[in-house]
């Protein structure tokens, strides 16, 4: 089990539950529709961060929305030692915090002093047992499926801002540009399953395997965090490591 860990890369690629896959396996892929989007990924997320006075577009997964908030973004930015390696810190008028929550340093959820506005990457939500984040200075959220129930390759996501963004409601409710197949993967899997589905299913499977590795469990069920220098391969920050355990559970 540990070799087979080590073998892989420092990405962290999540499996599919069974169940999951036999929910969106059989969904059509719509060539020619033209409709208005309405999406739930709000009320789902409420029990976890409460972004209801927020808007919402869908992107092409986490990351391209973070492109577009990062390449538009005229203050500077920073960002925690060990965190997504996609986000570089920089310069400008001001700041804000780029902050994954769940941690992508760890996987666990500890957001630290609150000292500026936030760009919140909510990635590991999905995979966490509920433990609501309370916060009052979101200025954006980005979230996807991709992590918790891994959907990667279908690319779901969502970018969630206080203020309308212009290009984006004209992109996404005039035009009706959007990833239609992504969208009804998305509000399938969400109108199926609970936000702590996936780390109820899988916990007892993640202090298993966490006991036999000789690992600490994360808050994310995906993640394990170790010191020893075995895991050297997978440190993020000082002497932690980031451990990614799909792959070797009994699903």
């Amino acid at each position: 089990m540990k070799q087979n860990i080590l073998n892989r890369s420092k990405a962290v690629r999540t499996s599919i539950l069974p169940e999951v896959y036999n929910t969106i396996k059989d969904i059509p892929v719509d060539f020619d529709g033209i409709t208005n989007y309405k999406t739930n990924i709000i009320e789902w997320l409420k029990p976890m961060v409460d972004l209801t006075d927020y808007h919402v577009y869908p992107r092409n997964g986490i990351t391209e929305g973070l492109d577009w908030w990062y390449n538009r973004e005229l203050r500077g930015v920073n960002i925690r030692e060990g965190d997504y390696q996609w986000i570089d810190s920089k310069k400008g008028e001001g700041k804000i915090a780029y902050i994954s929550l769940p941690s992508s340093i760890d996987g666990n959820i500890d957001i630290g002093p609150k000292l500026c506005p936030i760009a919140l990457d909510l990635a590991y939500v999905g995979s966490t047992q509920i433990k609501p984040i309370e916060l009052d200075t979101i200025d954006y959220a980005f979230y996807s499926l991709s992590k918790s129930f891994g959907v990667r390759n279908i690319r779901t996501g969502w970018i969630f801002t206080k203020e309308p963004d212009p290009k984006l409601e004209a992109l996404t409710f005039s035009a009706k540009y959007y990833n239609y197949y992504a969208h009804q993967v998305a509000e399938n899997i969400i109108s199926n399953y609970d936000i702590d589905y996936v780390h109820n299913r899988l916990y007892d499977e993640q202090l298993r395997v966490c006991k036999e590795l000789n690992v600490t469990p994360s808050d994310s069920v995906w993640l394990a965090t170790s010191t020893h220098n075995d895991w050297s391969k997978f440190r993020r920050k000082d002497n932690l490591a980031r451990i990614c355990l799909a792959g070797v559970f009994k699903l």
